[in-house]
C-alpha cells in the first residue's frame, strides 16, 4: 500500500515547488486550447538613475526633447497650436509671450507743433550776388555783379498752426526662446500743413502763409522683459529696449503778398544715432485690463539744410534771390512719455489692444549758426498687436 502511494505524493510535491501560491494565482479556468495564453506577470520598471542614460541608440537625444515649462499657480497653461512655439516663456518671460512673429499696428491722431527761429540773414539787404542767382539777371555776362537793395533785412518766416493728422505706425518683431528677449523693427511718419494769416507781411498789408511738415522715423531695437512671478504681492512686466535708430524731418514756410510775390523758408534734418526704450504693464485687480506706461529717448547725428528764398516785384518784373546752407552736422535729441490703458481678451494673448496718450520732443532740428527749431508731436493713440 505504500509503495503504491509514493509515486502519487511525489509527484504532487514535485508540483508545488512549481505552480505560485495560491494567494498570487488568478482564479481563471486552464486553457482549453493552444489559442488562448496565460497572462504574464507585470515589469517592474526602475526609474533611471543619474549613473544609467535613459537613452538608447534608436531613441532621440535628450538635449533634443523640449523640456515643458514650469508652471507656478497665477500663470498661464501652455499655448499648444498657436504658432511655431508649443509653450510660452513660462518664468522666463510674461505669461501669453510665446516665441515666433508678432506684429503692431498703431494708429495716432497728432497734433504736431514747430517753435521755429529760421533765420535767413544772408540775403540782407545790400549783399553783392552775382547775376545767375537772379531770376532776372542785373546784366548780361556771367562774370557781372550787381547790389540789390529792394529786399527785406532777412527772411524770418514762422511755421503756420499745423491740422491734427493721422499717423501710422508699424513694427514687427521676433521673440527668441527661453525669455532671451526679441527683435523689432519699427516705422513711423507724421505729415501734416496748415495755412495762416501774416498782418503787415509787406508795405502793401498782410500775406498768406502756409506752412508743411513730414516726420518719418524708424529703429531696429534688442529689448527683454521681466516678469516677477517669484514675488506673490508684484504682478508687473518691465520691458527695456536699445538700438539703432533713423529719422528724418523736413518742414517750410510760403508766404505771398502783393508787393513780396514769395517769401520761403525750408529746413531738412536727417540723422542716425542710439535709441533706449522703457516700458510697464500692471494688471487691474487680476483682470485682462492692465495700466501701460513708456518712456523713450533717442539722440540722433545727422546733417542739417535750409533754403531761402524771396520774390519781390520791381517795376512789373518779377526779382529773385535765393540762399542755401550748405550740409552742417548736428545733433537732435528726442524724448517721448506714453501712457494709458492695455486690453488682452484671452490667457493666451494672441491680441492686445492699447488705448493712451503721447507726447514727443524732438530738440535742435533746425539749429545752425543762426537758427533754430524744436518739433513737438502730441495726440492720442490706439495700438493693436497680433503675435503669430
Amino acid at each position: 500500500m505504500i509503495h503504491t502511494l509514493r509515486g502519487p505524493l511525489l509527484l504532487a510535491a514535485l508540483a508545488g515547488l512549481f505552480l505560485p501560491p495560491a494567494g498570487f494565482s488568478q482564479s481563471t479556468s486552464p486553457a482549453d486550447s493552444a489559442d488562448e495564453t496565460i497572462p504574464a506577470p507585470p515589469r517592474v520598471l526602475k526609474a533611471p538613475t543619474s549613473e544609467t542614460s535613459p537613452t538608447s541608440p534608436n531613441s532621440p537625444a535628450a538635449d533634443t526633447m523640449p523640456a515643458p515649462p514650469i508652471l507656478l499657480p497665477g500663470d498661464s497653461p501652455p499655448v499648444l497650436g498657436s504658432g511655431p512655439a508649443s509653450f510660452p516663456n513660462a518664468l522666463l518671460g510674461p505669461p501669453g509671450q510665446s516665441v515666433g512673429w508678432y506684429a503692431n499696428i498703431e494708429g495716432g491722431l497728432i497734433k504736431p507743433h514747430i517753435n521755429s527761429h529760421l533765420n535767413g540773414a544772408s540775403s540782407l539787404a545790400g549783399r553783392r550776388i552775382t547775376s545767375t542767382t537772379l531770376a532776372n539777371p542785373i546784366s548780361t555776362g556771367p562774370e557781372t555783379v550787381g547790389t540789390v537793395a529792394l529786399f527785406g533785412d532777412h527772411i524770418t518766416l514762422p511755421v503756420a498752426s499745423l491740422n491734427w493728422t493721422g499717423s501710422p505706425r508699424i513694427r514687427l518683431g521676433y521673440r527668441l526662446p527661453n525669455g532671451a528677449g526679441d527683435l523689432r523693427l519699427e516705422w513711423s511718419m507724421v505729415g501734416s500743413q496748415g495755412t495762416d494769416t501774416l498782418p503787415n507781411f509787406d508795405a502793401n498789408g498782410a500775406g498768406s502763409l502756409k506752412s508743411r511738415l513730414n516726420v518719418q522715423y524708424a529703429s531696429f531695437t534688442y529689448g527683454t522683459d521681466e516678469f516677477l512671478t517669484n514675488a506673490p504681492n508684484i504682478n508687473r512686466t518691465w520691458g527695456a529696449r536699445f538700438g539703432l535708430a533713423a529719422g528724418n524731418v523736413f518742414f517750410d514756410s510760403q508766404a505771398h503778398g502783393r508787393q513780396i510775390l514769395e517769401q520761403s523758408a525750408s529746413n531738412s534734418f536727417a540723422g542716425l544715432g542710439p535709441t533706449l526704450l522703457l516700458s510697464a504693464y500692471k494688471p487691474i485687480a487680476h483682470s485682462p485690463v492692465s495700466l501701460y506706461g513708456r518712456i523713450d529717448g533717442t539722440g540722433l547725428i545727422g546733417d542739417t539744410r535750409q533754403h531761402f528764398s524771396e520774390t519781390i516785384a520791381n517795376g512789373g518784373q518779377p526779382l529773385t534771390q535765393s540762399f542755401s546752407l550748405g550740409k552742417q552736422s548736428n545733433a537732435v535729441g528726442i524724448f517721448g512719455v506714453e501712457g494709458g490703458l492695455s486690453y488682452a481678451p484671452w490667457v493666451d494673448r494672441t491680441w492686445r489692444f492699447t488705448l493712451g496718450y503721447q507726447w514727443q520732443r524732438w530738440w535742435w532740428v533746425g539749429a545752425s549758426d543762426i537758427s533754430n527749431a524744436d518739433l513737438t508731436l502730441q495726440g492720442i493713440f490706439f495700438r493693436g498687436e497680433w503675435r503669430y
